[in-house]
């Protein structure tokens, strides 16, 4: 097979990125999959100016079936994580400028815009000490609860399902690392540093205890009552936790939870997802909203009524993962 559309897809992302400003000269690599084969660039290829004989063709344990050049050397990366993500079909991999410069000094990024914030979330950093990626796992574990990460001082690594969606992460990031690092009286231009969470008490996550803490501590915030009251918060949330038979619902009455049911009888929104994702969620390391966009948490329920809820749901977020967790 000559995989001409793939090729042609390729091409024009390495294109863009090179037009937009994000990757220049021979850095980078990109690569799709397609079936059981990978499509992925050669090895210091120009992504701005593929040629034909830039893109190879390879098997799923990285053995070149079409083409001459060797693969980019961050080839075993990529056949890590798409054997560890079954359901991304796109890596890339780009050196963007304004991300590295800001990341140099910085361990994290959080768009000050929330429509931003709802598909980019919090980026965090990882460290490297070799030119290619050589240690993955670190990667792959940053990238378990957001679709793009920062290696300090490299570059970045975005996964999806197309390369539309990749190419955005790459893309917002960037944006916002510029605005960031040129708006140099802004009060905002470094990350906060995050406050340590120092509480005796460590809960199980959904325990008994767990639930009772949430509820508690929702209950008892007047910030969170306030604007629970001015929002109408009044409806059934349900959570799932898919690889368990965990289910319980929050039912809210302007804000606050007057009962907590374990079943989604009459729940107006469902949310599913494995146990780890909701670990990461509750201990900070997630955003909620960031999970749902990314299809690391399925919904159930009408998302645009969801929203208008959202500085409720932040400032409940806010106060659930001060209850520091047990290790998983």
């Amino acid at each position: 097979m000559t995989y001409e559309k793939e090729k042609q897809e390729i091409r024009f992302w390495g294109l863009q990125l090179h037009r937009q400003g994000i990757n220049f000269g021979r850095s980078g690599n990109i690569s799709k999959r397609t079936g059981d084969k990978i499509l992925i660039t050669a090895h210091e290829s120009y992504l701005g100016f593929l040629d034909e004989d830039d893109i190879l063709v390879m098997d799923k344990d990285g053995k070149i079936v079409e083409g001459e050049k060797e693969p980019t050397s961050e080839k075993l990366l990529h056949i890590y994580l798409y054997q560890h993500y079954p359901q991304k079909q796109v890596i890339i991999h780009a050196h963007p400028p304004y991300t590295v410069h800001y990341f140099h000094s910085s361990e994290t990024l959080t768009p000050i815009t929330l429509e931003e914030r709802v598909y980019l979330g919090k980026v965090g950093a990882i460290t490297q000490k070799t030119p290619t990626i050589t240690d993955i796992q670190p990667v792959q574990e940053a990238l378990d609860t957001n679709d793009i990460v920062v290696i300090k001082d490299h570059g970045v690594v975005a996964i999806g399902e197309d390369f539309k969606y990749t190419f955005s992460l790459i893309e917002l990031l960037e944006v916002n690392a510029r605005v960031r690092l040129t708006t140099t009286h802004s009060p905002l231009r470094m990350e906060k540093p995050v406050q340590d969470k120092k509480q005796s008490r460590k809960y199980k996550l959904f325990s008994p205890d767990h639930i009772n803490a949430l509820v508690e501590v929702i209950n008892s915030d007047e910030s969170a009552q306030s604007l629970g009251k001015e929002y109408d918060l009044t409806t059934t949330i349900c959570t799932k936790v898919t690889d368990s038979e965990e289910v319980f619902s929050f039912c809210y009455e302007q804000g606050k939870i007057i009962e907590v049911k374990y079943n989604d009888d009459g729940a107006d929104f469902v949310f599913s997802a494995k146990r780890g994702t909701w670990q990461n969620i509750f201990a900070g390391n997630l955003d909620p909203f960031v999970a749902r966009t990314q299809g690391k948490i399925k919904l159930k329920g009408d998302f645009n009524l969801l929203s208008r809820w959202f500085p409720v749901f932040e400032r409940t977020f806010s106060l659930w993962m001060k209850l520091p967790l047990e290790s998983s």
